[in-house]
């Protein structure tokens, strides 16, 4: 896997909740990826409620991480991640929580 073929994106919206599930590795070589297919419907769609599933990536960098960031602050701050956080950085800011059911109460549509 070369780039982009390293993160695979399963973007699904119900409630009025985008819910993207990532596959793989979310680093510097792959937000591109993420930001042509998930930036676009946050920026310019206006989606504000994201769950980022995150219980599938292997690797984050430094990078994954402050894309990540930049969705929470796009996002007014609804952003949800579900991760098991084996990547050593504080996802406490994204609300994490265990599961999308759990997820799509939080936001309480």
């Amino acid at each position: 896997m070369i780039g982009d073929d390293m993160l695979e994106i399963d973007i699904d919206s119900k409630y009025g909740i985008l819910f993207v599930r990532l596959f793989g590795e979310l680093t510097k070589r792959t937000r591109k990826k993420l930001n042509a297919e998930v930036g676009y419907l946050i920026k310019n769609v206006g989606i504000l409620n994201v769950v980022f599933n995150l219980e599938n990536v292997n690797v984050m960098d430094d990078s994954g991480f402050k894309t990540l960031v930049k969705y929470y602050k796009l996002c007014g701050n609804s952003m949800i991640c579900l991760s098991r956080n084996k990547f050593n950085v504080d996802l406490t800011k994204f609300n994490v929580v265990s599961d999308e059911l759990t997820a799509a109460k939080l936001i309480n549509v």
